[in-house]
C-alpha cells in the first residue's frame, strides 16, 4: 500500500512499539521492505520497524511450552497418572488465563516397555524406535483421557529433525502450530521416533522442545524434572551444591551438568537443558527449569510473574524468521574459529571474512551450518557464540585463512563469493552482544522465588558468579 493509506502512526512518520509487532504489521497490510525503502532518510522510521519485530504487546496471548521428561512421567516403571492429571488441570488453568500452550511430552519407549510387560529398554535403535511405536498409542490414550476431564481438545504432532532442517517444511510445521492454537486446541508433541534415523534425531526432548518454542514464538519453556532447578554441582553428590534462581547469561555459568538422563527410560540430562536454555533464549523465549511436583505453580509465574527453579532469561533482541532457523540447524562435524575482531564485526551485522579467521577445525561442506567459535582472551578457553552457513567447504576455508576477499579467486581456483558467510546467513547467541538483564522484565517478580529471601541475596549470588566459561561443545547441540 502507499504510505498515504497507512494507519495514523504510520503515516506521521512515527511506529508506536506497542502494537508494532511484525505480525500486526502483515495484519495492517504494511510491506515491510516497502516501509524501508520509502523512508530510507528517515533512520528513526527503520529502527521503529526493526524493534517491533523484537516486541510482543501487552494484548498478545502468550505462549507456553511444557516439556514433560520421562522421569516425571513414569513412576516405578508406570506411567505417573497423578501427574498427567495435574498436567491437563495445569494447562486448562493456563488456557483460562487467555494463553495459548503446547505440550512437548517423553515416555514414548517407557511407556511402551511398560505396555509389553515391563521389558528392558532396547539399546538397539530399531528396538527403541518399536517401543516408541508401540508407547505413544497408550501415552496419547492417557492424554486423551485426562484432557478430555478437563474439556480440553488436544492434537497430537510428531516431528523430526530432518522437517525442521529443511526452511519450507519448518514453515509448513509453523502454520499448522498456528491454525491448532488459534483454535484453541493444545499440541501434544513428541518426535517422529518410528522414522527418525540417528544422525536426523533431536536426541532428547529437551533440544525438541526448544526448537518448538522457538518455531511458535513461544514466551515461556518450562522444562519439568525431577530436580529443584540447576545447580552449582551434582546436588546428589555434592552437598554444598546451590540452587542457581537466575540465570542472565549461560556463559558465565559455572556448574557441573556432568550428570545423565534422570532415569533408566531418559535420554536427557542437565545438560541437554541447559542447551535447550541457550536455544530458546535466544528466540526470545524465558526458560524454567523446575521439578515437576510444582507443575500447579506455572499459571502464577506466567500469568503473576512469579518465581520457581531456574529461570533463564531471553535474549533482549532476539533472532526473528530465517535468522532464528539458521540458529536451530544441527552444526557440521566442524566449526571455525575467529578472532575477536570477527565476534565485534558481527555483532555489527558485518559479513564474516577470510581475515577473521584463525583456524577451521573439522569438517564441512558448502552451505553448511557451522559453529563459530572465539578464544577467551583471559582464560584461552574456546567458546560458541554463534552459527553461520557457509560459502565454503572446510578444505577452501583453510586455505582462506587471513586472506582478503579479493584474493579468493587466485586462492580457491573459481570465482565465488568474497566472504566467508555473509551477515545474512550469520546468526549470534547474543544478537548484537546485548545480555539479558532482570531489571529489564519488572514483571518478574524474583522474591516469590522460595530461595531468595530478598533481592539482596539475589544480588549477592549474581556478583558471586565466576568469570566467563566455555559455552558447550556445537557437537553436543
Amino acid at each position: 500500500p502507499d504510505a498515504s493509506e497507512w494507519p495514523g502512526p504510520c503515516n506521521q512518520g512515527k511506529i508506536n512499539v506497542s502494537i508494532a509487532r511484525a505480525s500486526i504489521l502483515k495484519e495492517m497490510g504494511v510491506d515491510m521492505k516497502l516501509a524501508q525503502a520509502n523512508h530510507k532518510g528517515e533512520p528513526a522510521m527503520s529502527a521503529a520497524l526493526k524493534e517491533a519485530l523484537h516486541k510482543k504487546t501487552p494484548h498478545d496471548q502468550k505462549i507456553v511450552v511444557i516439556k514433560v521428561g520421562t522421569s516425571s512421567l513414569l513412576r516405578k516403571g508406570y506411567l505417573h497418572l497423578s501427574l498427567l492429571g495435574q498436567l491437563a488441570e495445569t494447562c486448562a488453568d493456563l488456557h483460562r488465563a487467555g494463553c495459548k500452550v503446547i505440550v512437548v511430552t517423553s515416555g514414548a519407549v517407557g511407556a511402551g516397555c511398560q505396555v509389553l510387560n515391563n521389558v528392558d529398554k532396547p539399546t538397539d535403535l530399531a528396538g527403541k524406535q518399536a517401543m516408541a511405536a508401540i508407547g505413544m498409542v497408550r501415552l496419547m490414550r492417557m492424554y486423551d483421557d485426562f484432557f478430555t476431564s478437563v474439556s480440553q481438545p488436544i492434537a497430537q504432532v510428531l516431528v523430526s529433525l530432518d522437517n525442521l532442517m529443511d526452511r519450507t517444511q519448518y514453515l509448513n510445521a509453523q502454520r499448522t502450530f498456528q491454525a491448532l492454537l488459534a483454535r484453541d486446541v493444545i499440541p501434544i508433541v513428541n518426535e517422529n521416533d518410528t522414522i527418525a534415523v540417528q544422525d536426523l534425531k533431536f536426541g532428547d526432548n529437551d533440544t525438541l522442545s526448544a526448537h518448538i518454542a522457538s518455531l511458535c514464538d513461544a514466551d515461556y519453556l518450562f522444562l519439568l524434572t525431577d530436580v529443584d532447578g540447576l545447580y552449582t554441582g551434582n546436588p546428589n553428590s555434592d552437598p554444598d551444591a546451590r540452587l542457581i534462581p537466575l540465570v542472565e547469561s549461560i556463559d558465565d555459568l559455572d556448574v557441573d551438568v556432568s550428570g545423565g538422563a534422570g532415569s533408566a527410560f531418559g535420554t536427557g540430562g542437565m545438560a541437554t537443558k541447559v542447551n535447550a536454555a541457550r536455544l530458546a533464549t535466544a528466540a526470545g523465549c524465558h526458560t524454567v527449569v523446575m521439578n515437576s511436583n510444582q507443575l500447579h505453580t506455572l499459571p502464577d509465574i506466567v500469568v503473576d510473574g512469579a518465581s520457581n527453579g531456574t529461570l533463564f532469561l531471553a535474549v533482549p533482541r532476539p533472532l526473528v524468521g530465517r535468522k532464528r532457523w539458521i540458529l536451530l540447524q544441527k552444526p557440521s562435524k566442524g566449526y571455525l574459529l575467529v578472532n575477536s575482531r570477527a565476534e565485534q564485526a558481527l555483532n555489527n551485522d558485518k559479513s564474516l571474512h577470510g581475515t577473521h579467521l584463525v583456524s577451521v577445525v573439522g569438517d564441512f561442506d558448502a552451505a553448511e551450518a557451522v559453529a563459530l567459535m572465539v578464544r577467551d582472551s583471559d582464560t584461552g578457553d574456546e567458546r560458541e557464540f554463534g552459527r553461520a552457513i557457509v560459502n565454503y567447504g572446510a578444505d577452501d576455508c583453510r586455505k582462506l585463512v587471513g586472506k582478503a576477499g579479493e584474493d579468493f579467486y587466485d586462492i580457491v581456483g573459481f570465482g565465488g563469493a568474497e566472504s566467508v558467510a555473509h551477515k545474512n546467513n550469520i546468526c549470534l547467541w547474543i544478537p548484537e552482544g546485548e545480555e539479558a538483564r532482570l531489571m529489564d522484565h519488572p514483571e518478574i517478580n524474583m522474591e516469590t522465588h522460595p530461595s531468595v529471601n530478598n533481592l539482596e541475596d539475589l544480588a549477592e549470588f549474581m556478583s558471586d558468579k565466576p568469570s566467563r566459561t566455555p559455552s558447550p561443545s556445537p557437537f553436543n547441540l
